[in-house]
């Protein structure tokens, strides 16, 4: 029993077979990093119940399941192992996580049953089709042996019939056929041949239909006594009278039977009319003609390709492990609104930066919201405040974080040091996280980024190193995604912009 579903738990959806939670659960796993800020594991726990409740009303329970269990590990065992769990400013962040843990647990005990029972229907189903393809095949090799039997029976009772016949009647049998052979080559076929003899069907030569018509007048004489003979008893001779012969003329027929009036006349059944047809309200208070236009319903209107819903059953691309990554939608025209934007840090030489927010619908991100947070900035750094009014707006509009966007105002575009660390704390949060560079004196003057999986984000992440910019190893730790093969789509559709700097 397959049927559309994810393949983990950032995965897309396409056709796999239904997975048992004991196989899901293994896919629950979330550890913590003490060395990242606990603020970040509250943001990532915010986006796993967001999406963990987008998966459920869309009525997939696998990629749901998987994210509340998450939600559920993190909240309950892995948060408190942090050092700063148990800080006073995080009390209330706690609160909320051990309430929504209670949400998590409650739709973990409705989705488990479910999913175990399309689990094992699927197995059911595996073996039904096991048994049967087992029976069919035996059925056949039964058949088979039996054919190969009757087969060797027929040619041996054959052979015996054959060795019982005399010797005399095998040569005549084998000279008849040698002679109708002969005949048969000598005489050039036609449709007169192939038919002669046949009853009632001509095709017989005028010597043979001669030869027939004489045939069948001497078998049709019979021996009759003659119509003058002599009686011995009473010596008188008798003659026998002449058979009348048939009229020359035909009977009269006879005369057809008057109907008269008391008779009922039969007439012919008539079609009944067909009835009128019916016309709407609206027709029946027009005054004007009735055309048959108005009879033909209207079309419904035609939906545009760009307000249609876009489900993606295969993987828009997969990390360097091979975990699968769900498409992330920007807006065509971001790079130029946020540049216009930033145009006056960019002409200081300061640095800005912006949070790229949105929804996940059908397993598809897409950026709906581009936030510019009160911030501080320096010619190679930028420094977000008052995060909580960010994470206020963003709770109150329902809206995830897909990454976040900056300005190089005069260095090229790349990822430094500190925008690694910087990134490694929302790719934590969600894979598809991408980091987007605008350097606009430079060329190219535009990068969208994430973190390789291996190596980049357990690099970074593990990294003890001090200070805002250090070296990092030799090593691929970052990569583009808005290629052919990266799963980033730029797409021309309309967002909104919401500058919290007042």
């Amino acid at each position: 029993m397959l049927r559309p579903e994810n393949n983990t738990s950032q995965g897309t959806m396409r056709i796999i077979r239904p997975r048992g939670t004991a196989e899901l659960n293994k896919l629950a796993t979330i550890e913590i990093n003490p060395r990242i800020n606990i603020k970040h594991y509250f943001r990532s726990a915010d986006i796993l119940i967001k999406q963990a409740r987008v998966y459920y009303n869309e009525g997939d329970y696998e990629n749901a399941y998987i994210l509340f269990l998450k939600y559920t590990n993190l909240g309950i065992t892995e948060l408190s192992r942090h050092p700063s769990y148990k800080a006073p400013e995080h009390k209330r962040q706690n609160k909320a996580i051990k309430l929504n843990c209670l949400e998590a647990l409650n739709a973990l005990e409705t989705l488990k049953p479910k999913l175990d029972k399309l689990f094992e229907d699927h197995l059911e189903d595996i073996n039904k089709n096991n048994n049967s393809n087992h029976n069919n095949l035996s059925r056949k090799q039964s058949t088979s042996v039996v054919d190969r039997k009757t087969r060797v029976s027929s040619e041996s009772l054959k052979i015996q019939v054959e060795a019982n016949v005399p010797e005399e009647e095998k040569i005549q049998v084998e000279e008849d056929t040698r002679e109708k052979k002969k005949r048969s080559d000598n005489e050039q076929w036609s449709v007169q041949n192939a038919l002669r003899g046949v009853s009632g069907i001509g095709g017989t030569t005028g010597s043979e239909k001669e030869q027939n018509k004489q045939r069948d007048l001497s078998n049709a004489q019979a021996n009759y006594p003659k119509t003058n003979f002599y009686n011995q008893s009473d010596s008188f001779n008798y003659i026998k009278s002449p058979t009348p012969s048939a009229p020359s003329y035909a009977p009269p027929l006879p005369p057809k039977p008057i109907v008269e009036e008391s008779d009922p006349i039969i007439k012919p059944v008539s079609v009944p009319p067909l009835p009128p047809k019916i016309r709407n309200e609206q027709q029946f208070e027009s005054k004007g003609p009735v055309t048959s236009d108005q009879f033909v319903p209207k079309l419904p209107p035609k939906i545009k390709l760009d307000q249609q819903d876009e489900i993606h059953s295969s993987p828009a691309s997969t990390t360097e492990g091979g975990l699968p990554l769900r498409y992330l939608y920007l807006p065509d025209s971001l790079q130029k609104d946020f540049l216009r934007i930033a145009q006056t840090n960019t002409s200081k030489n300061i640095e800005t930066c912006g949070i790229l927010c949105g929804t996940l619908k059908n397993n598809v991100l897409t950026v709906t919201t581009m936030v510019i947070p009160r911030q501080s900035g320096t010619p190679d750094s930028c420094t977000t405040e008052n995060e909580e009014e960010l994470f206020d707006y963003q709770d109150s509009h329902e809206l995830l974080t897909f990454g976040w966007i900056h300005t190089h105002p005069s260095q090229s575009c790349f990822l430094s040091s500190l925008d690694l660390h910087t990134h490694c704390s929302y790719q934590i949060m969600l894979p598809e996280a991408v980091a987007i560079v605008c350097a606009p004196k430079h060329n190219p003057s535009y990068g969208i980024f994430r973190l390789t999986d291996p190596p980049g984000l357990p690099l970074i992440t593990n990294c003890k190193a001090e200070g805002a910019f250090h070296p990092h190893p030799d090593e691929p730790i970052y990569t583009d995604t808005h290629n052919d093969t990266g799963h980033v789509r730029i797409k021309s559709y309309s967002y909104d912009i919401v500058d919290l700097r007042g």
